[in-house]
């Protein structure tokens, strides 16, 4: 789970308005990204679809999709919003609360990139040893 650190050296920490704020994110965040991406790979992809068919498995991807990385990015879109703002508009939040947004970002960038690369790697049966070269994992006889 993302810490939030209340303190930075050089610059202003969050205001109490955007403490709440980040309070209200992280109970509406509810561990998506702990839940979702904790061990996902092409590996868990394959295990899955052997043990419940290659039909649950792309149910299940689809919800990743729709349900995890969607309401994630919701969330964080959620607080961005409900973050209180200045009279400033150039100052629209502290510098904190601006970093805090640019590092959920990031986060959720990050994982929709793992996330389509274990998708690809499963979907085209590729050797997910990612030390290796990229070679299929099924004889050409099959």
């Amino acid at each position: 789970m993302t810490t939030c650190l209340k303190y930075e050296s050089g610059t202003d920490s969050f205001t109490p308005a955007e403490l709440e704020a980040i309070a209200r994110f992280r109970e509406n965040l509810s561990g998506i990204p702990d839940i979702a991406f904790k061990g996902f790979d092409a590996d868990g992809i394959h295990r899955f679809a052997s043990e419940h068919g290659v039909s649950e498995a792309r149910k299940l991807l689809h919800s990743f999709a729709t349900d995890l990385l969607n309401g994630w990015w919701l969330t964080i879109l959620s607080l961005k919003n409900d973050l209180p703002t200045g009279t400033d508009e150039s100052a629209r939040h502290s510098a904190a609360a601006a970093r805090y947004v640019a590092h959920l970002t990031a986060q959720h960038f990050n994982a929709c990139a793992k996330f389509e690369h274990a998708v690809t790697m499963w979907f085209l049966d590729l050797d997910t040893d990612i030390s290796s070269p990229l070679y299929l994992n099924r004889d050409e006889d099959e």
